[in-house]
């Protein structure tokens, strides 16, 4: 790979990142919202859990294989000049899509309370709440079929290198709904989650705006037989069982956190989404940075370029990644603190958030492996793998929820730590895989770097400790824009030395992916310091 496209590969890969901060930003705003307006009126959990069948619908019917198959597809047919073959396969896949949400929704809307029992294992039927769920999900249900269409929009973009589009998208999205929870969130539950519902109706909208020069192509026909569409489908069908097998172990996490008080789902979800944050950043977004090109090198069997790109990938994701475990292990109760408590919030329920994002937090270090890994299986057109690994993942899941909140005093935070293990092992499974796959050596060819990593990381930790120890964090028993400003100010105090540390650190044990984002960042002030002058 030439530095002009080492260097476009990274303009992407920042474009993708900083649009995914944006995009988990209005996320995480909409979270705060679902805490602080809907949770007080007694329903965010029910809320949040009728969202399992509409989430599993999308994964078991697109999820994966947009990444998996019709990316690389659309992607290698371009370059190969095969355009239009390329669009026969993905349209014959657009059209069974729709018609088999149809089929699978007409199923889910009949047999809701059924699935129900499956997904809230800790609501009675024939309760308040139970009942909820059931309303809630079949409200939420349309919502899938335009979450689809425009999940294949942004997929289609990125084939086509347009990643601005398909990346802050999203964003819209979650606009649409923290005006609906903002509106709607503490009078009326089902008029928030139509709202919800009209959103996603929104977002492809949007998305199809962007992407109809695109479908210029696109026949409404079934070519089954077309020799392309043969290999989508054969990359696609695993990686839908993976991506639906990744969704079923979150539904089983949410599952056993429904049987614990009041408003429990909703911490997990909080601490979920919060170790997720970083996780979309860098992870998520260098992933699909990464794909189209990997999967090119790899139609082109550039093995040495494949292999630096895939390790600098790698590196780079791990080089932010490691210090964010760290940062969210040391400060977990002052960060769920500043992000959540906007309205009478007691230290208990502070503290409790906090140690569920302490037992998520390792999670982000294994996921981010996972992350990588899949995008570079579905580059060598490889979806069995990440299948395997997945559904091995379901049953250690189940038996390690079963063993953490009926054997331990954990609670709901025991579903975390479930959690937690299952991705671990599916990262070294993918790890080990890949390995004898391709014959990369990814542990001995990361070693040096992992090593120095977790030195500097280690050092910035305990000083960060230190700074806790040394610079107060106010209570949370009470809340006024003030204390919200002091809490700011104190972890930003504890916070910013511990970074100057690390990169310091860095910088002298010579890691090169973090010496080129320093690098980057002094060029640009010095362009900015030679235009005003």
């Amino acid at each position: 790979m030439g530095r002009v496209q080492e260097k476009s590969l990274s303009g992407t890969a920042a474009l993708v990142m900083f649009a995914t901060l944006i995009s988990r930003i209005t996320g995480f705003l909409r979270t705060v919202l679902i805490k602080n307006i809907m949770s007080p009126q007694g329903y965010s959990d029910e809320f949040l859990v009728a969202f399992s069948l509409p989430d599993l619908t999308f994964e078991l019917l697109v999820g994966g294989a947009i990444a998996a198959a019709i990316i690389p597809i659309l992607s290698s047919c371009i370059s190969k000049d095969e355009e239009n073959n390329g669009w026969k396969a993905v349209g014959t896949f657009i059209n069974i899509t729709v018609a088999a949400f149809v089929l699978l929704s007409i199923i889910f809307y009949i047999f809701t309370p059924a699935f129900v029992k499956l997904v809230a294992v800790g609501y009675e039927p024939k309760t308040e709440q139970f009942d909820q769920v059931v309303k809630l999900t079949r409200i939420l249900l349309p919502s899938s079929l335009f979450m689809i269409l425009a999940g294949q929009c942004n997929g289609i973009l990125n084939a086509y290198n347009r990643f601005a589009a398909a990346s802050f998208g999203p964003v819209i999205y979650n606009l649409c709904v923290m005006f609906s929870i903002i509106l709607f969130g503490a009078k009326s539950v089902e008029l928030t989650t139509l709202g919800v519902m009209i959103s996603s109706l929104i977002y492809f909208f949007i998305q199809l705006a962007f992407t109809f020069k695109h479908f210029k192509l696109y026949r409404p026909k079934l070519y089954i037989r077309n020799e392309t569409f043969s290999k989508l489908i054969k990359l696609a069908i695993p990686s839908l069982a993976a991506s639906a097998v990744l969704q079923v172990n979150a539904t089983i996490s949410k599952s056993f956190s429904t049987g614990f008080a009041t408003n429990s789902v909703t911490m997990m979800y909080n601490a979920n989404r919060t170790w997720q944050l970083p996780l979309g950043i860098f992870a998520q977004s260098m992933g699909v940075a990464i794909l189209p090109t990997l999967s090119a090198q790899y139609a082109r069997d550039e093995k040495k370029e494949f292999s630096r790109v895939l390790n600098n990938g790698l590196r780079t994701v791990l080089a932010l990644c490691i210090p964010s475990t760290m940062i969210l292990i040391v400060l977990n109760k002052e960060i769920m603190q500043i992000l959540f408590k906007w309205s009478y919030m007691t230290n208990y329920e502070v503290t409790m958030n906090g140690l569920a994002l302490l037992a998520y937090a390792p999670a982000l270090l294994f996921q981010s492996v996972v992350v990588i890994l899949n995008r570079a299986f579905y580059s060598i057109q490889n979806t069995r793998i990440p299948l395997f690994a997945g559904v091995a993942t379901i049953g250690i899941n189940i038996v390690a929820n079963i063993y953490f909140v009926n054997y331990t005093d954990l609670g709901a935070i025991g579903t975390a730590m479930a959690y937690v293990v299952t991705v671990m092992v599916n990262a070294f499974l993918l790890i080990i895989a890949f390995s004898i796959k391709t014959g990369q050596k990814l542990i001995p060819d990361n070693f040096k770097f992992l090593i120095k990593t977790t030195i500097t990381t280690i050092i910035s930790g305990i000083l960060l400790w230190i700074f806790t120890l040394i610079i107060p964090f106010p209570s949370a028993e009470s809340f006024t824009l003030g204390n919200k400003i002091l809490e700011i100010l104190s972890i930003s105090a504890q916070l910013i030395p511990s970074v100057l540390v690390f990169v310091i650190c860095a910088v002298l044990l010579k890691i090169d992916e973090v010496r080129r984002v320093v690098a980057s960042i002094l060029i640009k002030i010095k362009k900015v310091l030679a235009r005003e002058s």
